[in-house]
């Protein structure tokens, strides 16, 4: 009986030990996947915010690498990148 006890007792620890390294390894990589959720977030945002600022007209030097890396990333699409830049120039009095 007391065999028996004891091997009861171990199991539950291992399961015990077993679940709670589960659920901590599980918090760990939700926290990573939100910080870079928010970082993607961040990036696509200030991304729309420059193709706002070249549709007003107002162009900086380094736009085109800029804008180029957001539409590799997935941030923003090519007709939006042509739109805006179609009427950045319009707002400047370009044709």
């Amino acid at each position: 009986m007391d065999g028996w006890l004891k091997a009861l007792i171990a199991v539950t620890c291992i399961v015990v030990i077993g679940g709670v390294g589960y659920f901590v390894l599980v918090d760990g990589s939700d926290r990573r996947t939100s910080g870079k959720v928010a970082r993607i977030k961040l990036n696509s945002t200030y991304c729309q915010e420059r193709l706002a600022q070249i549709r007003l007209g107002r162009t900086s030097a380094d736009d085109i690498p800029v804008i180029k890396d957001c539409f590799v990333k997935g941030f923003v699409r090519q007709s939006d990148v042509v739109d805006a830049f179609k009427s950045g120039i319009k707002k400047r009095g370009g044709q």
